[in-house]
């Protein structure tokens, strides 16, 4: 068995991305049966995303927290990796509906959504613990679905920067700041489980 095959195993990634599918494809199925319009509206496709990021939150750790904290391995360049490739699978596993009867979108707005939302999952791994990591994600969203419609006052694209259209300047940047600050942490600091003396 390959190191690649353990690696895989070990941050329970078959279930991740099992669960991620279901996710989008039930949000993708909903809308097919009961709307008449192609485009899935901003709110789903923001919940679809947010929690494909959720079940992408359980592989940024192993279950040995130890080695996931040592300084024995090249852990930043192997989490930026970790972290481009979750990314990627994302926009793809999106992507493909673009050719569907009903697609997330537009790509843009797919794109920018993704990345400020695994940045925003990835910053809490790292303030949180793992195991915890989608309550920061799953906060936010909460608050853009509920409070948050497309405006054009800046403070509200940066709160409901999830749900704005895509070319709305400060939702790019505030996703783009996320994605950076929450990238940076992951990949610089220590993502795992919370440490027993903590829960």
């Amino acid at each position: 068995m390959t190191y690649l095959t353990l690696h895989l195993r070990a941050r329970r990634v078959p279930a991740a991305a099992t669960v991620a599918l279901a996710t989008s494809a039930g949000a993708w199925l909903a809308w097919v049966l009961v709307s008449d319009t192609r485009q899935i509206g901003a709110p789903l496709a923001e919940i679809a995303l947010m929690l494909a990021c959720v079940a992408a939150a359980v592989t940024f750790s192993g279950d040995d927290e130890a080695l996931d904290r040592t300084a024995a391995f090249a852990w930043p360049r192997v989490r930026a990796l970790h972290l481009l490739t979750v990314f990627g699978l994302l926009i793809a596993l999106f992507s493909v509906t673009l050719i569907t009867p009903a697609q997330f979108g537009p790509f843009s707005f797919m794109v920018r959504d993704a990345a400020g939302l695994l940045g925003l999952t990835a910053l809490g791994a790292v303030l949180l613990g793992t195991q915890r990591a989608w309550f920061v994600p799953v906060g936010w969203s909460a608050i853009t679905v509920f409070w948050g419609g497309p405006s054009s006052n800046p403070g509200m694209q940066v709160l409901a920067w999830m749900t704005q259209p895509s070319g709305a300047t400060a939702s790019t940047i505030t996703a783009l700041a996320l994605a950076v600050i929450g990238g940076g942490a992951y990949v610089h600091g220590r993502a795992g489980l919370p440490r027993t003396e903590n829960l």
